[in-house]
């Protein structure tokens, strides 16, 4: 081949190599938001519902976070649960579970026309959700 031709696979590569670091670094950032997000929620109904479970404060922050309504917010809870917490032990679903179903799917649907994003946002949302969110909720 000839060097032009080189040299232009050498400049696309590069560059479609420096938009993938763009779109990592957006995806991260854009996890970090929604445990954030999800944190202050969790919060304010833990301050709104001192008396009640675990489970009824995730069902509440589901249905503010997403607007879903109460069909929705149990689907989300039970595939959260069939995702994070059965594999590889089987174990009560927490508060990281859902922050992380929550991260996965909202990164999936958002930026599906990303090469690679796929497996890149579960990789991002296993490191960076188990680093904001407390393991106690």
């Amino acid at each position: 081949m000839s060097d032009g031709v080189n040299l232009k696979r050498s400049w696309l590569k590069e560059t479609l190599l420096h938009f993938n670091f763009i779109a990592a670094l957006h995806e991260r950032r854009k996890i970090r938001r929604i445990c954030v997000e999800s944190l202050q929620l969790y919060r304010q109904v833990e301050i709104e519902m001192p008396q009640a479970t675990n489970t009824a404060r995730y069902v509440r922050v589901i249905e503010r976070r997403s607007g879903a309504d109460a069909g929705a917010v149990l689907k989300i809870m039970r595939l959260a649960e069939e995702s994070f917490a059965t594999w590889p032990v089987e174990r009560p679903l927490n508060f990281r579970d859902i922050v992380q179903y929550m991260a996965v799917t909202d990164g999936l649907t958002t930026d599906i026309a990303v090469a690679g994003v796929g497996s890149r946002v579960v990789d991002f949302a296993l490191h960076i959700v188990p680093q904001m969110i407390p393991a106690d909720l």
